[in-house]
């Protein structure tokens, strides 16, 4: 009779095991690991760029603005300044109180996108001296250094219907001269 036919053992070694990552496919995963993260840098540059296409004035942004009002006590002023830390606060104040709030950095962009879309700022300045007593008063200094000044004693009317509803959306009042 026939000897039976023994199988060989096979020989396993310690880590004979398949693995997810060997030597032979690691430079695949480096690859999809470059493309993933090329994506994400494009990515995130498109979505600034969509949003700094929107804030077309942002190099020359509105440093300080203050309109002062005349009220039966005293002055309504409404503050926004920029900091030189890049802080931004606005401030509005009564006779009686005053309310400050800090804002981010897109609040503000948008803010300064809708003064300018405003059309206040395309007036000519007037002097300072000229609106002493006055009803209304409104200042600006831009980026650049440039400084607007107007006043209710201008003798040029100001229209100010677009930047009463700037104030009243991110004060939440309502200016009495329009």
């Amino acid at each position: 009779m026939p000897k039976k036919i023994k199988k060989e053992k096979e020989l396993k070694f310690k880590n004979s095991e398949k693995k997810f990552i060997n030597v032979n496919n690691v430079h695949y995963y480096f690859i999809a690991l470059f493309i993933i993260l090329v994506c994400i840098c494009v990515g995130v540059g498109v979505y600034r760029y969509l949003e700094d296409s929107y804030h077309v004035n942002s190099s020359n942004a509105v440093e300080r603005l203050i309109y002062s009002e005349k009220v039966d006590e005293g002055y309504n002023v409404y503050y926004v300044i920029r900091n030189d830390k890049g802080e931004v606060y606005a401030t509005f104040s009564t006779p009686n109180n005053s309310d400050e709030k800090k804002w981010g950095e897109d609040k503000f962009l948008d803010y300064n996108e809708e003064i300018y879309a405003s059309g206040i700022l395309d007036y000519d300045t007037q002097n300072r001296d000229s609106g002493k007593d006055a009803d209304w008063s409104f200042e600006i200094e831009l980026a650049d250094g440039t400084e607007k000044y107007y006043s209710s004693n201008a003798t040029t009317h100001i229209e100010k219907e677009k930047f009463a509803q700037v104030i009243k959306k991110y004060f939440d009042q309502d200016i009495i001269y329009k």
